[in-house]
């Protein structure tokens, strides 16, 4: 948040500073003495809070004076950068805001007395704070369904800021480059949860990215436990009519933007891509398949499928496979984040990369999990930071 203080008085301007930074312990608090200064500020850049005293000097050095219509004149000018932030005239000169109360009134200008013996003031000034907070920003949002997904940036060694919660939602906030985000963890699995958790987040944190990162089930002799599959094109597999003869799939694909794939596929094909994201990852023989020997895995673009439930079922993954002859995973949210994104209307760029644990048969279990949630994140951590 960052707040214009226009207060000639140290001592004023000291109490004043104190209320902000005990409401806003990270506002940026710019403080000028006279109205020349104010003036220039008020011009230059965009606050998101102005606190004006109307008694100041005009120019540094002189005496002060009644300045009311000149700062109303330079806040609510309609070339002013600031001609819509909010005002508050805190005062300890009555005359000036009685005699000039209906003009402040009718520029939406609120006005508090400012008396020393008393602290009356403080309660207004400090609601005039909160309300004018603006709301957070992030250049890029990572979905999680699940804690071990959203624990994979922790165990990569990320630095994670400490959880909080805003729209329902628990975010933990991860900087990437001079790119800031936040990892969301949605409130559980599957694709409702997930196209509500990312409706809020798009619509409240406005950011130019949206991904997701996670564990998923790959279709066999297509994709090896660990490898990484990226969707570039998604469609929801359970989606159609159950009738007399079966099930009959309803599918309405989504595709990642044409600009997010070739910029996907110039970072994988870049040399050293996946040294970086294996590097120091060190799985137990328990946490490596029969049939692998050392950690390899391959980042795959590739047609995949999402679905309302776990699938643990040869048939159904039949089924599943029949829908797209070049299927090569499949698993609960990512075309919910694909269908929000696509019709958000601030339009970020969107994708997925989930990490292989299973085949989706009935042998499946939670052996890969951890190394799995792991390299899904340092293959987005990347991503982000060679600038997707």
């Amino acid at each position: 948040m960052k707040i214009l203080i226009l207060e000639d008085e140290n001592q004023k301007y000291e109490q004043i500073l104190g209320q902000v930074q005990a409401c806003v312990p990270d506002s940026i608090v710019v403080w000028v003495a006279n109205f020349q200064d104010f003036h220039k500020q008020i011009e230059r850049e965009k606050f998101d809070l102005v606190v004006v005293d109307l008694v100041v000097p005009a120019y540094r050095g002189i005496e002060k004076t009644d300045l009311t219509a000149q700062i109303i004149d330079a806040v609510r000018d309609h070339h002013c950068p600031n001609w819509r932030t909010p005002v508050l005239a805190l005062t300890q000169f009555v005359g000036a805001a009685d005699d000039n109360y209906q003009n402040l009134n009718s520029k939406d200008i609120t006005i508090v007395t400012f008396e020393p013996a008393n602290q009356l003031w403080v309660a207004p000034l400090r609601e005039k704070i909160q309300s004018s907070v603006p709301p957070r920003r992030f250049d890029f949002l990572i979905i999680c369904a699940l804690p071990k997904e959203a624990q994979g940036f922790e165990d990569a060694g990320y630095n994670l800021g400490p959880p909080f919660g805003l729209l329902g939602l628990e975010l933990r906030t991860i900087t990437i480059g001079d790119r800031k985000g936040a990892v969301v963890l949605a409130p559980r699995m599957g694709l409702v949860s997930c196209a509500i958790a990312t409706t809020k987040a798009i619509d409240y944190f406005q950011p130019a990215l949206v991904c997701m990162s996670g564990i998923c089930a790959g279709i066999e002799g297509k994709a090896n436990i660990y490898d990484i599959v990226i969707p570039e094109i998604c469609h929801q597999h359970d989606a159609g009519k159950w009738g007399a003869d079966g099930f009959e799939p309803e599918l309405y694909s989504v595709q990642i933007p044409p600009d997010v794939r070739l910029k996907l596929i110039e970072i994988i094909h870049a040399g050293e891509f996946m040294e970086a994201v294996c590097r120091d990852i060190r799985p137990g023989r328990s946490e490596l398949p029969e049939n692998m020997e050392h950690l390899s895995p391959k980042v795959l673009l590739a047609p995949t499928s999402s679905g309302s439930a776990v699938v643990a079922d040869d048939e159904f993954l039949a089924t599943i496979k029949a829908q797209h002859r070049k299927a090569t995973a499949f698993e609960m949210e990512s075309y919910a984040l694909y269908e929000t994104a696509r019709l958000s209307s601030s339009q970020p760029r969107f994708f997925s990369a989930k990490a292989v644990v299973d085949d989706g048969g009935p042998q499946k279990g939670d052996h890969f999990h951890k190394i799995a949630c792991l390299l899904s994140a340092r293959v987005v951590y990347e991503l982000i930071k060679k600038g997707i």
